[in-house]
């Protein structure tokens, strides 16, 4: 199998693997388990059969309940291809429809950027029967699995970091791959209405607010398991996964370093 960390697709933009990190004890993360996502509206047979012979099996839908009835995943009723649909509740901030989005980050002072770090970590507080839900799909899963939201970075990435952690992968690994959406998804920002966010060299500064993926959104998540739970699994332990759901997934996931 070729292994990529950036999978190059015709139709989505934001697709990246969650192999290739360091882990502990002389082991990585292994390649084409699992595949980090912007949503499938609109993939091209060519992207399909492609996700297919890279091995993957299951897609898991992060949106909610009202994105899912208004764009479906193109992946869903597909032939030799499961769909597990896996939302959690609207009232979390990050989860805010575009329309919303877009009036919150028009409301922001001139000058005054934030990170969305508070609301990943409301999220790991008041979802924790969602995170064990996709957590033990994504465990028990045999066959690679690709897990996606709308544009891939934010609901993927506090799953992606939980994949990650639980299998001893560094906090400054973790951040680098959240913050690769920040220029994976320069395509698809280039299509959207960012008339309002600050300009930098004559072009929109993607840093900005809900459109950034900047390492301390995800640092200020990190650090906030590590201070109450004291790491990543001791957290999924909370949330009321096994340990030996943990080991499972550590078994699908990493491989020795002599092994690759």
């Amino acid at each position: 199998m070729v292994k990529y960390k950036r999978i190059p697709m015709e139709t989505l933009v934001n697709v990246r693997d969650l192999g290739g990190y360091a882990a502990k004890d002389g082991k990585i993360t292994k390649y084409g388990q699992f595949l980090r996502s912007d949503c499938p509206i609109g993939i091209s047979e060519k992207d399909i059969l492609f996700l297919k012979e890279y091995g993957v099996t299951l897609s898991i839908d992060l949106r909610g309940v009202d994105e899912v009835e208004s764009t479906p995943s193109d992946l869903a009723g597909l032939e030799g291809h499961t769909y597990r649909h896996c939302p959690i509740s609207r009232e979390h901030s990050v989860l805010k429809s575009k329309d919303e989005k877009n009036r919150a980050q028009e409301s922001v002072p001139p000058g005054e950027n934030f990170d969305l770090g508070d609301s990943y970590i409301e999220i790991a507080e008041t979802a924790k029967p969602w995170v064990k839900q996709v957590f033990e799909l994504c465990a028990e899963w045999d066959g690679g699995v690709l897990f996606h939201c709308f544009i891939g970075k934010d609901r993927v990435g506090i799953i992606s970091a939980i994949l990650l952690g639980a299998c001893g992968v560094s906090a400054p690994d973790i951040m680098m791959d959240y913050s690769a959406s920040m220029s994976c998804l320069r395509p698809k920002y280039n299509t959207m209405n960012t008339d309002f966010l600050p300009q930098k060299r004559g072009r929109p500064d993607y840093s900005w607010g809900f459109f950034g993926s900047v390492p301390e959104s995800m640092e200020a998540l990190l650090c906030h398991l590590n201070e109450k739970y004291g790491d990543i699994p001791g957290y999924l332990k909370d949330c009321g996964v096994t340990e030996d759901l943990i080991n499972m997934l550590r078994e699908k996931l990493l491989e020795d370093v002599e092994q690759t």
